[in-house]
């Protein structure tokens, strides 16, 4: 039971409330781990991300930590889609003076407020609010992260932390199922566990492929994934589909021609892991350049898309500008297309893996680390390359089965140009190892990798 004060009849703060949620059948996000950090700092916690990612829930899991330590009277939620007249928020010193009646004698105050963006000018309360120093805490999210960071960006800088939630990682995915044991946790990938490595693939590589199978038509979302039955999912990401068109797309953005951002979702989704040729999108979308540039920009801030640029240096030979575009989730890709069949048997398949390799490196990569592709213009390529620190670390996808020493021939060319210390060779349910050079190349099946994609980025 998850207990907070909230809006009562009278006003703010004079009711306790509480949510009746069952912890145990949720996801456990990670990124709780890296706010929890921060408790004791004033910094306001922004938590952004596609529409029904998970951010309220997130919210009252975070709540719900709180209450390990602290009385549920220092814990104060608001939802402002429940609130009638949200002027109160406006005026941040009589917000401040309400909240400032509601601390517990000397006590620490954590303050929640969801739909924020509902708010007109939510960045300047925010910014009030952190600049008269109180001990207090904020923690803000909403359904549209667009609005939000529109409405706050100029207020904000230096006063907060921002999380962006992506839907479900593989990880989190498979630790909500709790069919894998611990110890896999700790168990490292090098030379000398390769054996071990290729008797968990026996054990447990069907159950994973199984994960991946729905990973890679149906997607993460976290209301997509809690539905036992295919069509129950489908279901679920049309939804989810519509309301980001309708709201985001049609009432804050005032986009009124949705049939052509909806073909150009299509054409996009048809071209992943492609370089992206904008006039060759226009000419099938019927869209010209001005139109098409805005569109590709909505679907990147909206968390739709991502687009990776090339990883480039001072070679004349390296493509330095076409950037490649991949969907934040296989679901929402699949759901442009109204195909949901098997992955073993459809044409994509192999869009599909590498879509969901990028999706999962995004999710998991650090504050210092980047991620791009390699491609010269001679065609030597890489598809990904993660630049961690000063490392870099090349990431090859096939979706069938490889034979050590089937190592491409860009991948040569790459370590040739610039020997990295390790690279991955993505495969479907090989493991092995090579030396070529002085780079390492583990062989590692593709649900693997996405597994301990966060380990094995900074081996």
């Amino acid at each position: 039971m998850i207990k907070y004060k909230t809006l009562g009849i009278t006003g703010l703060w004079d009711k306790t409330e509480s949510a009746n949620i069952n912890l145990s059948k949720l996801i456990y996000r990670k990124k709780i781990d890296e706010i929890k950090k921060r408790f004791k700092k004033n910094y306001i916690e922004v938590i952004t991300g596609p529409r029904q990612s998970g951010k309220t829930t997130l919210l009252f899991m975070l709540i719900n930590e709180l209450l390990k330590k602290h009385d549920y009277r220092n814990i104060l939620y608001v939802n402002l889609d429940t609130v009638i007249d949200s002027g109160i928020f406006e005026e941040t010193l009589r917000f401040d003076e309400i909240i400032e009646r509601a601390k517990p004698a000397g006590g620490r105050v954590y303050l929640f407020i969801d739909e924020i963006q509902r708010l007109k000018n939510p960045g300047k309360m925010l910014k009030g609010l952190f600049d008269l120093k109180r001990n207090l805490k904020i923690f803000v999210s909403g359904s549209s992260s667009i609005e939000i960071r529109s409405k706050t960006k100029e207020f904000l800088t230096g006063r907060k932390r921002e999380t962006l939630l992506y839907p479900v990682s593989f990880a989190e995915y498979v630790d909500y199922e709790g069919a894998l044991p611990g110890r896999l946790n700790s168990l490292k990938l090098t030379k000398k566990t390769l054996n071990d490595w290729a008797e968990n693939e026996k054990k447990y590589g069907k159950y994973l492929t199984g994960i991946m199978e729905n990973v890679l038509i149906t997607g993460c979302y976290p209301g997509v994934i809690t539905k036992k039955r295919r069509d129950e999912r489908i279901e679920e990401l049309a939804e989810l589909y519509n309301s980001y068109i309708k709201k985001d797309i049609a009432d804050f953005m005032r986009i009124e021609n949705v049939e052509v951002f909806n073909r150009i979702v299509k054409a996009l989704a048809g071209q992943i892991g492609n370089l992206l040729n904008k006039a060759e999108i226009g000419s099938l979308t019927q869209s010209n350049q001005i139109t098409l540039t805005k569109y590709l920009s909505i679907l990147q801030d909206t968390f739709v898309t991502r687009y990776l640029s090339p990883f480039v240096t001072q070679r004349r030979n390296e493509i330095k500008s076409a950037g490649k575009c991949f969907f934040v989730d296989n679901g929402l890709r699949n759901f442009s297309f109204r195909q949901f069949g098997s992955a073993e048997n459809r044409p994509d398949k192999g869009m599909l893996v590498e879509n969901t390799v990028v999706s999962e490196i995004l999710k998991n990569i650090g504050i210092l680390q980047e991620v791009f592709y390699w491609r010269t213009k001679g065609g030597a390529e890489v598809d990904i390359v993660i630049r961690s620190g000063q490392k870099i670390i090349p990431v090859e996808i096939k979706s069938g089965s490889v034979n050590q020493g089937a190592l491409p021939r860009g991948y040569h060319s790459f370590i040739n140009g610039f020997s990295p210390e390790y690279g991955f060779l993505l495969n479907r349910d090989r493991f092995g190892i090579e030396k070529i050079k002085n780079t390492v190349i583990y062989y590692v099946p593709f649900h693997w990798f996405c597994l301990f994609a966060e380990k094995w980025m900074r081996l």
